[in-house]
């Protein structure tokens, strides 16, 4: 019975087609906050620093 059980279960969760797997880029998922790519931060750090210029013409 316990058998039957755990064939249905392994059944259940494999995926007999390996091709309709989604393959991934292999890197670990981590939380939302550590995702961005490179090209996002050097865009913020960008924007960062045009309102830091923005803000210190208009105070003069």
């Amino acid at each position: 019975m316990f058998r039957r059980f755990l064939a249905r279960v392994r059944e259940w969760v494999s995926i007999a087609d390996p091709d309709e797997r989604i393959d991934g880029s292999g890197e670990a998922i981590v939380s939302p906050q550590h995702r961005r790519s490179l090209e996002a931060d050097r865009e913020l750090e960008r924007l960062s620093e045009h309102a830091e210029d923005r803000d210190r013409e208009q105070k003069k």
